[in-house]
């Protein structure tokens, strides 16, 4: 590399770290519950060598209403234990690993293409990808199993290299191969869809070097067989009712909902075409739910207008990639046979596979389940704008490009650092951190404290942002519903009400929602950072 290509490198991975670190704490605005109960799994682990539900250094972790992979957990022990129990703490290692996975991309789309401009451009969209920046600022796990992926395949493109031109020690094939069967076995470890795509897409990798695989199978018997034994977790796992258990609440292939859209047919159509609701046939209509879902993730409106309508999941005001790169991609799909045949292959199944595990599961289209197509994209939109860029003449086009792509880029800096925080501070349950520090500032004039379950599970965040002694909570037996002077209630719960179970009278601090009138003493209102008013605090005798 020259020395000015160096200095792109360094300058791409350098605004790759500050898309993904700047403000990390406090954008997004309030950790969401799934954040805050890996957060305080894992400062249990590190105190006491256990969840807060008391088992003993987990393999799976039980969530609310379903069951979690390890892999984020473990690293979050390291990261707790150096930056304390917090928001940085907890998004640190998608932050991290999500920066790093622009780093082993360059270093794909070099050794794929041997073509150093190319792989600067393909790098620099994956640098700004909004796809890749918004799962990478907050404790999602997808990230980190991404980054596995992307260093598995870097390390098995090594493996398959030509031999001729490169010695090697008789030890050097064995040990990539073990890291390459590692690496890929770890990403299933950290999110559910890397259960379904990283299986596939390593047959896709063996069938288009089949060739070369079969010339050093002898090399890799071992480290199959070591993939095979670290998989069987997984897979004893994905059968069971606890691995099954989100799949099965969130399916899209609902027997029930086959029965409702088939009569919705019989009544809104009309004759002569009413009869073929009498032919609808369950493996039909699952397998036609399934196509739409699938190609849902290549619509327009989702890649470049208005992304995944989750507000965790995207800036919703733009696609999931910029519009311009649509052109970049008509661009890349027209030259798309300059590329090299394993490049082509390689990134077309990156491409097809990656939706495969969103269209089993409702709702779609989901970003956050197919991060990985975030790969590919940045792939073709880099190849597109080399394409460009790479045109002696042009000069008129590239001067508009870069102007749109700086035009592009700066609207959503705005999108993410101004906007975004402020639009959707209720999607990450902004609010409860202020919620906790005005209860502590009461509770010890209270005999209990009733909080109002109007997230479902309030109690996270009173652990997490006290940093309540875990070890105490194991051993008195807390629970989301109760624990120490806490008791979390629905709203619709009497508390003045002298039947209430022995131990719940005395004076009470009542975190009631903001909407409830309370027979009490006002003592504080509790608003998110956008001044959305969450709960109120009410002094309340309930022996009354």
């Amino acid at each position: 590399m020259k020395r000015f290509q160096i200095t792109l490198l360094i300058l791409i991975i350098f605004t790759a770290f500050i898309l993904r670190f700047y403000k990390l704490g406090i954008n997004p605005p309030g950790l969401y519950w799934d954040e805050a109960v890996f957060g305080y799994d894992a400062y249990s682990i590190l105190k006491t060598g256990k969840d807060h539900h008391g088992v003993t250094l987990p393999l799976f972790f039980e969530s609310f209403g379903d069951w979690k992979l390890p892999g984020y957990h473990y690293l979050l022990v390291l990261s707790i234990a150096v930056f304390g129990l917090n928001e940085f703490a907890v998004r640190f290692p998608s932050a991290f690993f999500g920066s790093l996975t622009i780093i082993v991309f360059f270093f794909i789309v070099k050794k794929l293409t041997k073509n150093i401009r190319l792989s600067l451009f393909c790098t620099f969209f994956l640098a700004i990808s909004p796809w890749h920046i918004q799962f990478s600022r907050a404790g999602f796990e997808s990230t980190v199993g991404l980054f596995f992926v992307t260093s598995a395949v870097y390390f098995f493109l090594f493996l398959i290299d030509d031999r001729k031109t490169k010695p090697r020690s008789a030890f050097f094939l064995p040990a990539i191969a073990l890291a390459t069967a590692g690496l890929f076995t770890l990403s299933m470890y950290f999110y559910h869809a890397y259960r379904i795509f990283t299986p596939l897409f390593v047959i896709s990798l063996l069938l288009i070097y089949l060739e070369v695989v079969k010339k050093i199978a002898a090399k890799l018997i071992l480290p199959a067989l070591l993939a095979l034994i670290l998989i069987f977790p997984i897979i004893i796992f994905t059968i069971s009712k606890e691995g099954r258990s989100r799949a099965i609440s969130q399916s899209a292939f609902s027997y029930a909902g086959f029965e409702t859209n088939r009569i919705d047919y019989d009544q809104k159509s009309k004759k002569p075409l009413r009869f073929l609701s009498k032919y609808w046939y369950w493996p039909f209509y699952f397998s036609y739910l399934a196509f739409n879902t699938y190609i849902d993730h290549f619509s327009p409106s989702f890649l470049f207008f208005k992304g995944d309508q989750i507000g965790r999941h995207s800036q919703v005001d733009m696609g999931q990639i910029y519009l311009f790169e649509g052109i970049l991609l008509i661009v890349s799909i027209i030259a798309f046979k300059k590329l090299n045949a394993q490049t082509k292959k390689i990134m077309f199944s990156w491409l097809i596979l990656a939706p495969i595990p969103a269209i089993i599961v409702t709702p779609s289209p989901h970003a956050y389940r197919t991060l990985q197509i975030a790969i590919p994209l940045a792939f073709f939109s880099g190849f597109g704008a080399y394409l460009i860029f790479s045109q002696k003449k042009l000069l008129l086009v590239k001067i508009i490009m870069i102007v749109i792509i700086g035009y592009s880029f700066l609207t959503y800096l705005h999108l993410l650092l101004i906007h975004y925080p402020k639009k959707f501070a209720a999607d990450w349950q902004d609010g409860y951190k202020a919620m906790v520090a005005q209860v502590q500032k009461y509770q010890d004039q209270f005999n209990k404290v009733y909080v109002t379950n109007i997230n479902q599970v309030p109690y996270i965040y009173l652990l997490f942002y006290q940093k309540y002694d875990p070890q105490k909570f194991i051993n008195s037996g807390g629970t989301r519903d109760a624990f120490d002077k806490y008791v979390f209630i629905s709203d619709d719960v009497n508390i003045y009400d002298k039947a209430l179970p022995a131990g719940w009278q005395g004076r009470i601090l009542y975190v009631a929602p903001s909407w409830k009138k309370v027979d009490g003493n006002f003592l504080a209102a509790v608003d998110d950072s956008v001044g959305r008013h969450i709960y109120t605090l009410w002094e309340v005798n309930g022996q009354n």
